[in-house]
C-alpha cells in the first residue's frame, strides 16, 4: 500500500493528476500553509526539543488517568496525590470485629464486604464472629490518598505521615493506630469524615461511626476458618493449602479486581478542582533532585523538606477551608480518557509494527499511513517540504500545533480565568502530554514524507529507517508508561485472571508462585498491644524474612528490613493465576 502524501505543489508538477497528496480532508487558507511564520516555528515546536527529565507532566496526566483504579496503583504503591471525594447517600461501608459492640475511635471500614469479613473475628471460631454493615446518610467528606496508601511498605504512607508527623520513618509504617488517631484529629477542623486508602481493595479509616452513617446490620456470622498463628518456615509449593483462607483471600483480590480498570472505584466521587500532587514541580521543587535518574517505582513523597511540608500543609489549608471558585466546569476525567482512547491502543499497535523481523520497504510504507490515519483533522492543506531535497521536518510544525493544542484550545483561551489552581496543573500535564506524543507523531510521519514520498527521495536502507522509528515509539510510550500497556502477555484464560504482586501477598522468593493470604487473621481485641509486652513481641523470623504484628491484617512482612534488589515486589510486574480451585498456580 502506497503512503499517503501530504503536499500536492510537488505532486502535481509530474502528474496530470493530482496524487493521494491532493486529498486532504481538512483545508487552511493559502497564507497560512505557506508564510514564513508557520515553516519557522518557535522553540516550543521544535521537533528536536524533548521533554526535560525533570518534567512531571506525563506523571500527573497518568495518576490522574488512575485515580481510584486498582491495577495501576498496585503497579506504583507509593502515590503522589490527595484529593478530597465524596462517599454518595446510601453507599454500604463494612466492618468486620471481633465482638458486637461499634467503634467508639477511629477504626477501618470496607467498601466491599470480602474485605471486611477477612477481619470478622472472634477468640473462638465456633462461638462466630461480628459483621457491620453502615448506609451513608449524608454525603461523606473524605480525603482520598492514591498508591497502595494502606500497604505497609516504605513510600506507600508517606502523604498520610507527612500531614500527621512531619516524615515516615520505618519504624513506624506499622503504627496504624496512631496514624488513624492523629488523621481524624488533624482533619476535624476542617469537617473531614474520613480518609481513603487502598491495600487489594479500597477502604475508608472512619473517624466517627455516629456521624453521617446509620446501622444497616449488625449480624453475627459464621466465623472464617483463617489460622491465627505466626507465619510458617519456607515450604514447598506443592504443599500449599487450598483451605478456606485460601479461598477467602482470592475472594478480597477478586473484589479488588472489579475496580482495576477506569471508571475504578465509583462510590467516590473526586473532586479534581481541589487536587494536590506532589509531582506539581512549582509547589514541591525540593522533589526535583531526589527523583532525579530514579524509576517511578522509588518516587518519595516523603523526600520533600521542611518548606516543602509547610506549603503541603497550607495548600491543604487552602482546599479544605477556603470557599472554592465552581471551577471551569471541564470534565477532565473524560478529556483524559478521550486522549487515551484516541492514542492508547493505536500506539501499541503501531510499536507492534515496527517491531516486527520484516524490514522491508513495504513494513516503512504501511507504518508511515498507518501513522498518517492518526492524524487527519490535523493535516493542514498546502504544508509540505520546502523543496525535494529537504531534510528538515519542521515545515510540519503546522500539524504539529494543531495536534497538540486543539484539545485544550478553549480552556487555555476563554475558560482560563475560571480555572482552580489544581485545574492549571491538570491542564499543564494534559497539554505535555499531548505535545509529546504529536511531537513525536507528526515527526515520524514528516520523515517518512522525506524519505518515501518526495519524487526525488533515495530511502535510506529500510532496516535503518524502521530501527529509528521503533526507537522513537518505544521512548514516547515508555515515558508515557500508561497502565493500558501493563497487562499479561499473552492474555490469561478463561480459568485465570491478571495478577499483579500485591500487598500484603509478598512474602519473599520462596513463595512467588502465589500470593499467600494474611499470615495471621486480623481484628486483634482493644488491648492490642499488650500493655507489658515481653521482648521481642510482635517479632517474629522466619528464615531471612522478619514479619511483624500489624494491628489491622495480624504477622505481616516487614519490608523495610530488605536489602535485597527483589524486583518481584520493587518493580511488580503481572502475571496469570488461577482464579478457580484449585489455587496452587497463585
Amino acid at each position: 500500500m502506497k503512503a499517503l502524501g501530504v503536499f500536492s505543489t510537488l505532486a502535481a508538477a509530474s502528474s496530470p493528476l493530482l496524487g493521494f497528496g491532493a486529498q486532504v480532508p481538512f483545508h487552511a487558507t493559502a497564507d497560512r500553509a505557506s508564510t514564513t511564520a508557520a515553516r519557522v516555528p518557535e522553540e516550543r515546536w521544535n521537533f528536536e526539543i524533548a521533554p526535560s527529565p525533570n518534567a512531571t507532566g506525563n506523571y500527573i496526566f497518568e495518576s490522574v488517568s488512575s485515580l481510584l483504579q486498582q491495577w495501576s496503583n498496585t503497579r506504583y504503591r507509593n502515590g503522589h496525590n490527595i484529593v478530597p471525594v465524596t462517599i454518595p447517600v446510601n453507599t454500604l461501608l463494612y466492618h468486620g470485629t471481633w465482638h458486637n459492640e461499634i467503634p467508639s475511635v477511629p477504626d477501618w471500614v470496607a467498601t466491599d464486604p470480602e474485605h471486611s469479613y477477612l477481619f470478622c473475628r472472634g477468640s473462638e471460631a465456633e462461638k462466630g464472629c461480628w459483621h457491620l454493615t453502615l448506609a451513608v446518610t449524608r454525603p461523606l467528606n473524605v480525603l482520598y490518598f492514591d498508591g497502595s496508601s494502606a500497604a505497609k511498605m516504605e513510600g506507600c504512607m508517606d502523604g498520610q505521615d507527612m500531614i500527621t508527623w512531619g516524615n515516615s520513618p520505618p519504624n513506624r509504617i506499622f503504627d496504624e493506630a496512631t496514624r488513624i488517631r492523629d488523621l481524624c484529629a488533624w482533619g476535624k477542623k476542617y469537617n473531614l469524615n474520613g480518609f481513603m486508602r487502598m491495600e487489594m481493595d479500597f477502604e475508608i479509616m472512619l473517624c466517627d461511626f455516629t456521624e453521617g452513617v446509620e446501622v444497616a446490620s449488625f449480624l453475627k456470622l459464621v466465623a472464617p476458618h483463617i489460622r491465627n498463628r505466626p507465619p510458617p518456615p519456607r515450604k514447598n509449593l506443592t504443599e500449599l493449602e487450598n483451605d478456606d483462607e485460601g479461598m477467602l483471600s482470592f475472594r478480597v483480590l477478586e473484589s479488588g479486581h472489579t475496580h482495576n480498570r477506569f471508571p475504578g472505584e465509583t462510590r467516590a466521587q473526586l473532586d479534581l478542582t481541589r487536587l494536590v500532587s506532589f509531582y506539581d514541580i512549582d509547589m514541591f521543587p525540593g522533589l526535583v533532585e531526589s527523583r532525579y535518574n530514579q524509576e517511578r517505582f522509588f518516587h518519595r513523597p516523603a523526600s520533600i523538606e521542611e518548606d516543602g511540608r509547610k506549603r503541603l500543609l497550607q495548600r491543604l489549608d487552602e482546599v479544605l477551608t477556603t470557599p472554592q471558585p465552581p471551577g471551569s466546569g471541564v470534565d477532565w476525567t473524560s478529556l483524559i480518557r478521550v486522549i487515551k482512547h484516541r492514542y492508547a491502543d493505536r500506539l501499541e499497535i503501531l510499536q507492534y509494527m515496527l517491531n516486527k523481523t520484516e524490514n522491508s520497504q513495504q513494513t516503512l510504507r504501511d507504518v508511515h499511513a498507518y501513522t498518517q490515519s492518526m492524524l487527519p483533522q490535523y493535516l493542514v492543506n498546502g504544508v509540505g517540504p520546502d523543496n525535494a531535497s529537504s531534510t528538515s521536518v519542521q515545515w510540519a510544525s503546522p500539524v504539529f500545533q494543531e495536534c497538540a493544542s486543539t484539545h485544550t484550545k478553549t480552556v487555555r483561551g476563554t475558560l482560563y480565568p475560571k480555572l482552580t489552581y489544581s485545574e492549571r496543573l491538570i491542564l499543564s500535564s494534559v497539554d505535555s502530554t499531548l505535545h509529546e506524543i504529536c511531537r513525536v507523531l507528526v515527526g515520524l510521519w514528516a520523515d517518512g514524507v522525506l524519505k518515501l514520498e518526495l519524487p526525488e527521495a533515495t530511502a535510506l536502507e529500510p532496516g535503518a529507517i524502521v530501527a529509528d522509528w521503533s526507537s522513537r515509539i518505544n521512548e514516547l510510550t515508555r515515558w508515557l508508561d500508561w497502565s493500558e500497556w501493563v497487562k499479561c502477555r499473552p492474555e490469561c484464560g478463561f480459568e485465570e485472571t491478571c495478577y499483579i504482586p500485591t500487598w500484603p501477598w509478598l512474602h519473599g522468593a520462596e513463595w512467588r508462585k502465589r500470593p499467600r493470604g494474611p499470615p495471621q487473621g486480623p481484628g486483634n481485641p482493644p488491648e492490642y498491644p499488650p500493655q507489658n509486652p515481653p521482648e521481642n513481641w510482635g517479632v517474629h523470623r522466619s528464615g531471612d524474612s522478619i514479619f511483624k504484628r500489624d494491628r489491622k491484617w495480624g504477622w505481616v512482612k516487614d519490608f523495610t528490613l530488605d536489602d535485597d534488589d527483589d524486583d518481584y515486589w520493587r518493580r511488580p510486574q503481572p502475571k496469570c493465576i488461577w482464579r478457580v480451585p484449585p489455587f496452587d498456580k497463585l
